[in-house]
């Protein structure tokens, strides 16, 4: 068996980022670029107020002179040529009339019984944006590389990059099998458990902006493992199975698998829990096949599936992810044979954070995986004795956690 480094070292060499693909402005946001962006206009694209106010010569402006106003400017107005001697009213946004070189803001100018205005003193250029002084034609926005973040959206919308080059977002596909398992909205019937392995992976794939195709369901049977698994790997770049890769009677994933034509990756880890999870290419694809213990799902999706889908995305790095290192709050158990990942609490502590391990009762304590915002990393032979220092991995929460008193971390 491997162990969980070099399962992860192993999909981390074989991994590479999806094939690019050219997405709307809206649908980029995550993904990174695979090439670079540059504008197609000056922005602002000509001489703009900064304020509203009166554009004006400034060497014409003596604090006391009556000044008669030639015309009004709004945004979205053409530029016009300003006569000597006159101001034109002008409003934020709106561009600088030719012969004028400065703007003196409302605030500062006082109206006369006869229309004309008189205006405070002010110094040449005073609030006029330039016609590129934030960016020039040409200037590139982003490099190849880079994340496309909602606060890069303005100016990639204001400089005509409508339409970007980016790796895509990863589809993931979700397979549960078994025949006991019945839709969570079901009673169960005698021998039946309702499923939450998919529900689990679904959120946990939302949480993370992956895309999800509708879930498959199938018995614990080759032809309808086959077929659902076809079904995925056609729709999906990441397919996860959950339960059927074990060694009883109806773990039918892996032989299923490699008579789709599947490469085998690895088969079982040195891990609790999850120690049969599966790994295999199937043409350009991926599949992870988990056990079907919910805690096995979390753990796997935390350490295997999740960064391999990150990876296709275009996070080169997700693999080779080190765990944060937290204080136990109060001692853990020394696991027996296998690296342990156990559901913890990871919290602040008097300002420190520290951590503590849950109670449960094995892999399929679905209440402690809820309770859990964090999963520790035991290894054998090791003691963990209060305020041992201990590798922890956080839980996707599904909300931003701001620094605070009541932070997790």
């Amino acid at each position: 068996m491997m162990t969980l480094d070099e399962a992860r070292a192993l999909l981390d060499e074989m991994a590479h980022a999806l094939a690019p693909r050219e997405v709307a402005l809206a649908d980029a946001v995550g993904r990174r670029l695979t090439r670079p962006v540059e504008s197609d206009i000056n922005l602002p694209p000509t001489d703009v107020s900064a304020m509203d106010g009166y554009a004006t010569q400034s060497a014409e402006i003596d604090g006391q002179s009556r000044l008669p106003v030639a015309f009004e400017v709004a945004a979205g107005s053409s530029v016009r040529d300003l006569p000597r001697g006159a101001v034109a009213r002008i409003f934020t946004g709106a561009p600088i009339p030719s012969g004028a070189d400065t703007v003196v803001p409302q605030e500062q100018s006082r109206a006369t019984e006869d229309g004309n205005v008189v205006l405070e003193t002010c110094r040449e250029g005073a609030h006029v944006r330039h016609q590129g002084e934030v960016v020039g034609f040409g200037v590139e926005l982003a490099p190849s590389g880079a994340w496309v973040t909602p606060a890069m959206v303005s100016v990639l919308a204001a400089c005509g990059a409508s339409q970007l080059e980016v790796v895509p977002k990863p589809r993931i596909g979700i397979v549960v099998t078994g025949a006991e398992v019945v839709d969570a909205t079901t009673t169960p019937g005698p021998g039946q458990i309702r499923d939450s392995n998919g529900p689990l992976l679904e959120a946990l794939a939302a949480s993370a902006a992956f895309d999800t195709p509708p879930m498959w369901r199938v018995d614990d049977t080759s032809d309808e493992l086959a077929a659902g698994i076809s079904e995925a790997l056609s729709a999906s770049d990441l397919v996860l199975t959950t339960g059927g890769v074990s060694v009883g009677d109806y773990d039918l994933v892996p032989k299923v698998v490699s008579d789709l034509g599947g490469d085998v990756v690895f088969h079982r880890l040195r891990v609790k829990p999850g120690k049969p999870v599966f790994a295999a290419r199937i043409g350009n694809s991926w599949l992870i096949g988990l056990p079907g213990n919910p805690l096995a799902v979390l753990a796997g999706w935390r350490l295997i599936a999740w960064p391999l889908a990150a990876v296709l995305g275009g996070e080169r790095c997700a693999l080779r992810e080190e765990p944060a290192t937290l204080a136990l709050e109060a001692p853990a158990p020394t696991p027996k044979s296998r690296t342990e990942l156990r559901p913890a609490l990871a919290a602040r502590v008097n300002g420190s954070p520290t951590v503590t391990v849950l109670p449960w009762k094995g892999s399929h304590d679905v209440l402690a995986a809820a309770r859990a915002n964090a999963l520790v990393r035991l290894e054998p032979d090791e003691s963990y004795p209060k305020g041992a220092s201990v590798p922890c991995y956080a839980l996707p929460s599904g909300h931003v956690v701001f620094d605070s008193p009541g932070r997790e971390w």
